[in-house]
């Protein structure tokens, strides 16, 4: 299988928000690039969320003490797992 991706992937287990459409999804990040995160859901709602949307991602699971928020777009979709392009930090 060739290898697609531009950036090398970092394998981590960091807590993280996912917010889509208004709406927060507790998470962990799988992995991380410079250029894209795979997001792995606790519950396994990712019915609304659908390839092409825009969303933010935080790091940590609190909003109120988490500094780092990125602002992304959703590139691939299954049951428990998100794949984004990070397009911005914030």
């Amino acid at each position: 299988m060739v290898e697609k991706r531009q950036n090398q992937r970092i394998d981590c287990a960091q807590k993280c928000l996912l917010y889509h459409a208004d709406s927060g999804y507790n998470g962990s990040i799988m992995n991380l690039s410079i250029s894209g995160a795979m997001v792995k859901l606790y519950a396994a709602t990712t019915g609304s969320i659908k390839p092409g949307d825009t969303c933010s991602l935080i790091l940590g699971n609190d909003m109120t003490t988490s500094f780092y928020r990125y602002k992304g777009r959703i590139i691939r979709v299954n049951s428990t797992e998100v794949g984004l392009e990070i397009l911005e930090a914030k």
